[in-house]
């Protein structure tokens, strides 16, 4: 095999997968690489071992002409609104292994968290003023979970919301939406911490396509809303009903007198709670929230807070330049 194996036919066999040659150069070739080594098969047998690492594929299907490029070892998965697709495989893998990296990287003291949203909510005010991204994440790694925003997939990939994975009982939570506002991330990690407060999953993995305001049909999709709107909202869930607001300075006044009276509740979380109720009215509500913060990214956050988590001491060269790479650390 390796006195024919080429990139060339690499990249090939990697597109019909569903995994494009730009995406392989920009996250999948180790930093020695060079477009000299293209046709030297010894060269290339070495490169695909770090590509099947970096994107958790199984080495011998990757190398093989008889066989499907397939990931290795996913652990038994529950999907929520699956898709059901080659698209959706992709991101689901890709995700698996960023999972498994950030597991490896970071020592748990993970030993459940309550069912009762009123107590995990009492237990950050404690020590935060507000609920919002910044106390969930203290509130997450105080407790062993780690968290993660992954985003880099191929384009061909059907993006997902979020994911748990308990990996050896060391819970991951990766959030893949390409939301940069911090209350809508923290709604899907309140979500999150649902489905692992009430025991929807006790190993492997819970894989979120898609998040939707009704869920009829799905129990369990329904609890983990339940449960994010009152970790974040408390008892402001649709606080304005059906009122109607002139404009976006409007919207802004009326949420700055419910935190003057109730100062636990972020800004962001009631003015997207407010879409949420109102014909997912999202632009109308994305303008109101940039006009109080400009300058938010929540992804940042979230991968800063992981960053000065994980032991990189842990990591070899190659997943430390990858991580590295993919968190835009």
């Amino acid at each position: 095999m390796t006195n024919t194996l080429t990139m060339d036919a690499l990249y090939k066999k990697l597109d019909e997968f569903g995994i494009k040659k730009g995406y392989v150069r920009k996250n999948g070739l180790p930093s020695w690489w060079d477009e000299e080594l293209n046709n030297k098969p010894v060269a290339v047998l070495e490169c695909s071992g770090y590509i099947a690492d970096r994107f958790g594929l199984d080495l011998k299907s990757l190398l093989s002409e008889d066989e499907v490029v397939k990931f290795r070892g996913i652990t038994e998965t529950k999907f929520k609104q699956r898709l059901n697709n080659k698209k959706s495989e992709i991101a689901h893998g890709l995700a698996n292994r960023f999972a498994e990296m950030i597991a490896y990287g970071y020592e748990s003291n993970f030993t459940g968290i309550p069912d009762n949203v009123d107590e995990i909510r009492a237990e950050i005010l404690q020590t935060h003023s507000t609920i919002n991204l910044n106390s969930l994440l203290d509130y997450c790694w105080l407790h062993g979970i780690a968290v993660a925003h992954f985003n880099e997939f191929p384009e061909r990939a059907t993006k997902f919301y979020g994911m748990i994975q308990l990996h050896n009982n060391k819970p991951v939570i990766v959030l893949a939406i390409n939301y940069k506002e911090s209350p809508k991330l923290a709604f899907i990690l309140a979500h999150e911490l649902g489905h692992l407060a009430l025991k929807h999953i006790t190993e492997g993995e819970l894989f979120d396509e898609k998040i939707e305001f009704n869920n009829d049909g799905n129990n369990e999709e329904q609890e983990a809303n339940q449960f994010a709107v009152k970790l974040l909202l408390g008892d402001c869930d649709n606080c304005f009903e059906d009122k109607k607001f002139h404009n976006q300075d409007h919207l802004i006044k009326k949420v700055k007198e419910i935190v003057s009276i109730n100062p636990t509740i972020d800004m962001g979380s009631i003015i997207f709670n407010n879409a949420w109720h109102n014909n997912n009215n999202w632009g109308f509500a994305n303008i109101a929230f940039q006009k109080l913060y400009p300058d938010d990214n929540g992804q940042k956050l979230i991968n800063e807070y992981l960053a000065n988590k994980l032991d990189w001491d842990k990591f070899d060269d190659d997943n430390y330049e990858y991580l590295e790479q993919v968190l835009g650390v």
